[in-house]
C-alpha cells in the first residue's frame, strides 16, 4: 500500500492511499489489478445501492450511525466547498436485507437540500432521489485504499479497504459529497475467485 500516494484529505482514524484519480487512463496498470466486476463497480456513475441490489439479489438496508450539524470539515474531501453551509455529516452503513455489510459511507448536505431530496433518510440516496423524480449525475474523483482500526472492527477483517469518493450534481449545482468505503464481502459477488484487491497479494 505504501506505493500509492496519501491522498490530500482522509476521513478521522483512517489513513487514505489513492489509487486511482480522473487524470489516470482507464488502461493505467493499477486498474489491471482489479477484476472486471469491480471496476464497473467502482467507476460507474450510477446508483451504487441499486448495483450492490443487483449483485446480491436481496433489497439494500441502511443502518444510519449519525447525523450531524457540521460548520466545517477539515478532514472531509475538498470538493465540501462546493457546498452551501449549514452543512449536515450522515453516516451510514449499508447491509443486504438478510444482514451482510457491504459498506461504510459518509456523505455531505446542505441541510435545506438534505431534506428536500432524503424525504425518507432510512432509505438509500439513489432510492430517495427516484421517487423524486430528481435526475443527477456522479463525478467519480478517487479510488483509493483506506486502513484504519474502526474499518477492521467494522469490517471483521484486516485493511487496507478499496474505497472511492465523488460529488453528485443536479444540473450544475453540487448536491452532495460521497465517500464509500467496501467490505470484502462485496468480493464474493463480483469475482468468482473471492479476491477483494489488495494490490499485491492477487492470488494464483
Amino acid at each position: 500500500m505504501e506505493l500509492f500516494p496519501a491522498a490530500s484529505w482522509h476521513l478521522p482514524g483512517l489513513a487514505h492511499r489513492e489509487v486511482w484519480t480522473p487524470g489516470m487512463p482507464y488502461d493505467d496498470p493499477v486498474l489491471s489489478e482489479l477484476s472486471p466486476g469491480w471496476r464497473l463497480l467502482m467507476l460507474q456513475d450510477g446508483s451504487a445501492t441499486r448495483s450492490l441490489s443487483v449483485l446480491t439479489g436481496e433489497a439494500i438496508a441502511v443502518e444510519i450511525a449519525d447525523t450531524a450539524k457540521v460548520d466545517a470539515d477539515a478532514e472531509a474531501p475538498p470538493e465540501l466547498e462546493q457546498l452551501a453551509p449549514p452543512l449536515l455529516r450522515r453516516r451510514v452503513m449499508l447491509r443486504t436485507r438478510s444482514g451482510v455489510l457491504l459498506s461504510h459511507a459518509v456523505s455531505w448536505w446542505n441541510a435545506a437540500d438534505y431534506t428536500s431530496f432524503l424525504q425518507n433518510p432510512a432509505l438509500p440516496i439513489g432510492t430517495n432521489m427516484e421517487r423524486g423524480r430528481a435526475e443527477y449525475c456522479r463525478e467519480i474523483l478517487s479510488l483509493f485504499l483506506a486502513s484504519g482500526k474502526m474499518l477492521d472492527d467494522r469490517f471483521q477483517a484486516a485493511g487496507p479497504f478499496l474505497g472511492r469518493h465523488y460529488v453528485m450534481y443536479r444540473g450544475d449545482k453540487a448536491l452532495n459529497v460521497i465517500v464509500e468505503i467496501y467490505a470484502p464481502s462485496v468480493a464474493r459477488y463480483l469475482d468468482v475467485t473471492g479476491w477483494y484487491p489488495r494490490w499485491g497479494n492477487k492470488p494464483d
